[in-house]
């Protein structure tokens, strides 16, 4: 199998939240993990 992965920042961030994670070739079991950055999400921060 072969695995591409590419992340972009977007238009309205400074720093790229988003994370891959590919486990080497001969590991088992193989992992994959993509977690999207939080993004517009405002974390509670700006809600009272």
């Amino acid at each position: 199998m072969k695995v591409f992965a590419k992340t972009d920042i977007g238009k309205a961030r400074e720093n790229n939240e988003d994370y891959y994670y590919v486990s080497q070739i001969d590991d088992f079991p193989q992992i994959y993990i993509l977690a999207d950055g939080m993004g517009g999400y405002n974390g509670r921060r700006n809600s009272k």
